[in-house]
């Protein structure tokens, strides 16, 4: 016996009903979770602290004036790493890198070479502050032509030595006359010395390099500079900070070292004079 089911239309429109409340009921769940987390996004948004910030947009080459195309303002969140940061473009703008900055990086105090618009350097490192028990530094100049400092080659930020060459006369100054066997020992001639050791090039104009020294070392510098003394800059590696000990350089030193051979007067006692043309 076969049993068969009456498929009215009774029930499709039933299910379709079901179906359709179900649709609804899945929507409006829908809907309030996602106000719900809305207002959760919104909440936990206002409760964030933001802070505009000057970033870099682009790379900037240290020593190089910051131009209107390599910065922008980003808004990040506020945070103890961005509270040094620069808040407005203008407060950056001509003052020069201290260091080369890195396109998304923050703009900060310590990157800056000068606090001062338009100046080309700082007396000071990038970022260190001034103490009044530290050293008394200043900025001194010295013109050195290229052939005498490392071709001409030499850039703000390197550390440099100076080698100084004087005219010296031992007998300027004595009373009375030196007596002829100092004479013989000490004899006027130029004397060369590295004087000073790790100084750093604030700026450079052609051959006139900008150096950062303390007053005392200035005073000497300029000492020597009114003696007519010969400046040559050595540049150092980045890597070292020692102190060299050196001995100087004289003639007599490099004779001795070196070996030159020393020119002698020449002997004619035995040399016939030629004889003159004879007149047409």
């Amino acid at each position: 016996m076969t049993v068969e089911f009456e498929y009215t239309n009774r029930n499709s429109r039933r299910s379709k009903l079901y179906i359709g409340v179900g649709l609804v009921v899945a929507l409006l769940v829908a809907g309030v979770v996602f106000a719900v987390i809305q207002q959760a996004n919104v909440k936990a948004t206002a409760a964030v602290t933001r802070r505009q910030v000057v970033v870099a947009i682009r790379d900037i080459p240290g020593r190089k004036p910051i131009e209107e195309g390599d910065v922008a303002v980003r808004s990040v969140v506020a945070d103890a790493t961005n509270d040094s940061a620069y808040t407005r473009i203008d407060q950056v703008l001509n003052h020069v890198s201290g260091v080369t900055i890195s396109a998304g990086q923050l703009i900060t105090r310590n990157m800056l070479a000068s606090a001062v618009s338009g100046q080309a350097f700082s007396i000071l490192e990038p970022g260190a502050s001034f103490d009044p028990k530290g050293p008394d530094w200043r900025a001194v100049s010295v013109t050195v032509a290229d052939d005498r400092a490392v071709a001409g080659l030499l850039q703000p930020g390197q550390r440099v030595d100076l080698v100084v060459t004087m005219a010296i006369n031992p007998a300027v100054g004595t009373t009375p006359a030196p007596s002829a066997s100092a004479t013989e020992a000490a004899i006027p001639g130029p004397s060369t010395k590295v004087t000073l050791q790790s100084l750093t090039i604030l700026g450079r104009n052609g051959a006139m390099y900008i150096l950062r020294t303390d007053l005392a070392t200035a005073e000497q510098i300029a000492e020597l500079q009114a003696a007519g003394g010969q400046f040559a800059l050595v540049l150092r590696p980045e890597e070292d900070s020692r102190t060299a000990t050196t001995e100087g350089s004289t003639i007599d030193m490099l004779q001795k070292e070196f070996g030159f051979p020393i020119p002698r007067p020449l002997d004619l006692s035995g040399v016939s004079p030629s004889p003159s043309p004879s007149a047409p």
